[in-house]
């Protein structure tokens, strides 16, 4: 749809802000298309890439494959509220004090896998 996914629900700020970018299309392998990625990237830990896929990145390949778990889930939830309509979204406000709160929230997420 390239189309990013809105802060419909809290859980898009473990993407590292308010949504999650959508990149431009471009054709696979060019640096038009690295370019695009990178920019949407920008001070995000996620992107969707349009008509590609997604990229997530973490401090390890778990951490990124989490985060691309939690990714696949919000575009589907997001894909079901579109179906029914336009979701409410949360605001700014909402977003930052999530965000300013995910740190804590992924050291108990790690606590609580040990």
């Amino acid at each position: 749809m390239r189309r990013g996914i809105p802060a419909f629900h809290y859980m898009v700020a473990i993407a590292g802000g308010e949504d999650i970018r959508c990149a431009p299309y471009a054709t696979y392998g060019t640096s038009e298309l690295s370019s695009h990625v990178v920019a949407a990237l920008h001070e995000r830990r996620a992107c969707l890439m349009a008509n590609h896929g997604m990229i997530t990145i973490g401090e390890s390949m778990s951490d990124a494959l989490d985060l691309c778990v939690e990714v696949e889930a919000l575009a589907e939830q997001y894909l079901n509220c579109l179906a029914v309509g336009e979701p409410v979204l949360l605001n700014r406000a909402q977003m930052v004090e999530v965000i300013s709160k995910f740190g804590s929230y992924r050291r108990l997420k790690e606590d609580v896998a040990r």
